[in-house]
């Protein structure tokens, strides 16, 4: 099956954030943190996971509330709500579709 048909993965995230950041390196994921109060070892965690897992051929994206946003480097695809997350994903699909 191709990678981009497949349905977009949510994995809704808790505390300790290590256990629930177990993926398929060939998938995208929407990674919800809403529900979580955002702290500078989460960011440095999340960070981290994304490091190590680094694929420029799929997507991760963080959903946190708003006033979390601020605490993440650019370099990190945050947004604040999971319809965000899922057109975002879609949108990147489309493109790479288009090539």
């Amino acid at each position: 099956m191709d990678p981009f048909g497949q349905p977009i993965q949510t994995l809704v995230l808790s505390l300790p954030l290590v256990k629930d950041l177990v993926t398929d390196l060939r998938q995208d994921y929407i990674f919800d943190a809403f529900t979580i109060t955002i702290n500078d070892a989460f960011v440095t965690a999340y960070t981290e996971f994304l490091g190590a897992i680094e694929s420029e051929a799929y997507l991760r994206v963080l959903v946190v509330q708003n006033k979390f946003l601020s605490l993440f480097p650019e370099t990190i695809v945050v947004v604040p709500t999971l319809g965000e997350a899922e057109d975002l994903i879609e949108m990147e699909r489309i493109e790479s579709d288009l090539g």
